[in-house]
């Protein structure tokens, strides 16, 4: 399966997807949903994909603007399928690609605080894995009190994962697509 990227100097321009069961693609509509969102300050701006797949986000990110991107996943076919992606489309001097687990990068990252951070766990976490990410996200390095957030997540936990993130975060905008929850959020 291959998608199109949206906007920015790449605009479409096929991504390759990893086509394994592990791996679902974040659809059209709400990479535009982001997109149309953060296209004010893209530029220049520092990006993580958390939980990257094929990249599509990060990708997206690089072609409208981003400064530069983290690409962060360890399933081995999504990490080839991202390092293809980025030198298909020559964005390998403005990416990073670590074949590492998302919770671990978490912990260890000691860098400069990212801009935008898309996270798109995989649904099997559960309420338990979204309790951890959420934890580690506000222990990290990785947020700003300036950092704006994008967490997708099964609909079927939203009612249960909203007072998780507004004990946290201001939720800035929430939008449903299909199976799945877009979180806009806030630092508060």
């Amino acid at each position: 399966m291959n998608l199109k990227i949206l906007g920015g100097e790449l605009k479409g321009r096929n991504i390759k997807t990893p086509g394994t069961p592990k791996t679902r693609p974040i659809t059209s509509l709400l990479r535009k949903s982001i997109f149309d969102t953060c296209q004010f300050y893209i530029e220049d701006a520092r990006v993580l994909d958390l939980f990257a797949g094929s990249g599509a986000i990060g990708i997206e990110a690089l072609s409208r603007g981003a400064k530069h991107a983290y690409f962060i996943d360890n399933e081995y076919t999504a990490v080839q399928c991202i390092k293809e992606n980025l030198l298909t489309h020559n964005l390998k001097s403005r990416s990073h690609l670590l074949d590492q687990d998302a919770f671990l990068f978490l912990e260890e990252y000691d860098k400069e605080p990212f801009d935008i951070l898309f996270i798109d766990p995989p649904y099997p976490i559960g309420l338990a894995g979204y309790q951890k990410l959420i934890d580690l996200l506000l222990k990290s390095k990785a947020l700003s009190p300036e950092s704006k957030i994008f967490l997708e997540g099964p609909t079927t936990l939203t009612r249960s994962l909203t007072p998780i993130l507004e004990a946290s975060f201001t939720i800035r905008r929430q939008k449903q697509s299909g199976t799945t929850t877009l979180f806009q959020l806030l630092v508060s």
